[in-house]
């Protein structure tokens, strides 16, 4: 295991007042399993005061969110690094930012503990409309809704999503999920309105507060 030292990531400015985010990065690199085939993946580790830290992104992700709805002009999409790195924090999962081996780093999380390959979508609007790469794979998808009835505060619901569900899902009138991938192409569907609405998929934690 390489363990990488701590380095400066991130700072902004915002309005009249300095706003300093600065975000220390913990990597290391482990030798797993990943879909049967022995792999070195470069990981991104957390701890309490990444908690802090990503409350602050929030903030500031939210504070462009309403700035560009008061202009009535398209609203920023919820970033993956605030998904995915919230899901971590929920999970004690680690970030996938490399991997050296026979597969791809089609995923976005990894469990040590449960040496499983995760999958993270997410959304802060009440009906999503999620894609996913030609070469998407997983062990589990969780599905992470920020919208959470309108609130938009930072906490969100958890829900795990069944690979059937999925890669059987309807994609057009003619091709599944599965068969577009085959066609190296990117389905996308609304997962809150196909799957979890219509198969009445209940939450696995409700109201997460990472910070």
């Amino acid at each position: 295991m390489i363990i990488y030292p701590s380095v400066a990531l991130a700072k902004g400015m915002i309005g009249k007042n300095k706003l300093l985010i600065t975000i220390s990065m913990n990597i290391k690199k482990h030798k797993v399993i990943i879909f049967g085939s022995g792999c070195v993946v470069e990981l991104m580790h957390f701890d309490r005061k990444d908690k802090k830290k990503w409350k602050e992104l929030f903030d500031v992700w939210k504070k462009l969110k309403m700035g560009m709805r008061g202009y009535k002009s398209r609203e920023p999409n919820f970033p993956e690094g605030l998904s995915e790195v919230a899901y971590c924090l929920y999970s004690g999962s680690k970030r996938v930012l490399s991997i050296a081996g026979p597969v791809s780093s089609s995923f976005d999380t990894f469990s040590l503990k449960k040496e499983e390959a995760e999958q993270i979508k997410a959304s802060s609007v009440e009906k999503d409309l999620t894609s996913f790469g030609p070469r998407s794979r997983w062990d589990k998808l969780y599905f992470l809704d920020f919208y959470n009835g309108g609130k938009t505060d930072g906490t969100f619901n958890v829900y795990e999503i069944p690979n059937n569900l999925i890669y059987n899902m309807k994609v057009n009138s003619s091709q599944t999920f599965k068969q577009q991938q085959k066609q190296g192409r990117r389905p996308r569907f609304s997962i809150i309105e196909k799957i979890i609405n219509k198969k009445k998929l209940k939450p696995i934690a409700t109201n997460v507060k990472v910070w």
